[in-house]
């Protein structure tokens, strides 16, 4: 009992910015600034607006409805969404991933976007919204400028900022390799993704809210510069410490999923299990 007491313990002050092989620059602004132009492409292709459109018809939208997406990104979701609802706030701390939000809301026509740049535990509070969204985003939301997890101020904020409801998604409710994959590596089949969505289900009731947790099958891509990168990349992000031993029974797999687009990048994608937490305040 004291030995899962002190996991327990240390999953609830999990850095949620971080998985295997990341490092603490994936919390800073000019990592993401870095990647803003390869992540627009990828969010604003026919095939992920597509999804993300999808993602939102889950939800009921009012046309006079005002939203906050916090750490929205290059506007994946809030884009699409401006089309739906009367107003939509972002947040991030990225300029340029506000810079490429803000370049294809001009070229959709987009006019009723409203942007708060900074980071969400340090930015005064934007205001009292009817939905509040945290999509894929977590990580960042819930991590200081000193690089230290603050979960629970990050979700009471989140709880103060919304008047009717607050929608989360969380990219990886498993491993993020496809199962697959993660017997090739011999990996184990509770994952720490697993774990922290009982943690984060826990962090929430902490803080006032009696949450619905659906675990939902969503594409997921991948995008990578050549086969060497995508099987080094996918071992590190599996916690994989003795890459050598799996490296060619690994590349062999990844030979027959890996898609060339005309640019010369090399595509994977798959199904992958996401956590949704929605909350209604009462």
């Amino acid at each position: 009992m004291d030995d899962n007491f002190d996991r327990f313990r240390e999953l609830y002050q999990h850095r949620w910015g971080l998985n295997h092989g990341d490092d603490a620059s994936k919390e800073t602004p000019s990592f993401w600034d870095e990647k803003s132009a390869d992540f627009a492409a990828k969010a604003h292709s026919p095939e992920a607006r597509a999804e993300a459109v999808e993602f939102l018809s889950r939800f009921s939208w009012s046309p006079g409805e005002t939203v906050l997406d916090v750490a929205a990104g290059p506007g994946t979701f809030a884009i699409p969404l401006a089309k739906m609802v009367k107003h939509v706030t972002v947040t991030d701390f990225s300029t340029g991933m506000l810079e490429q939000l803000l370049k294809r809301a001009v070229a959709e026509h987009v006019n009723n976007l409203e942007v708060v740049p900074g980071r969400w535990l340090e930015i005064n509070s934007p205001g009292v919204f009817d939905t509040v969204l945290c999509l894929n985003s977590l990580g960042v939301v819930a991590t200081d400028s000193h690089h230290q997890p603050q979960l629970v101020s990050a979700l009471k904020k989140l709880f103060d900022a919304c008047s009717r409801r607050l929608i989360m998604l969380i990219p990886h409710a498993d491993s993020p390799l496809e199962p697959q994959m993660r017997k090739i590596l011999g990996l184990e089949e509770i994952s720490v993704e697993r774990r922290r969505i009982a943690i984060l289900y826990y962090a929430m009731v902490d803080c006032g809210m009696l949450p619905n947790l659906e675990i939902i099958c969503r594409p997921f891509r991948w995008t990578f510069a050549s086969p060497e990168e995508a099987g080094e990349t996918l071992m590190r992000k599996a916690g994989v410490k003795d890459r050598a031993k799996n490296t060619a029974k690994f590349a062999d797999y990844l030979s027959t999923r890996l898609i060339r687009d005309p640019d010369g990048r090399f595509n994977l994608v798959y199904n992958v299990s996401q956590a949704l937490f929605s909350w209604v305040r009462q």
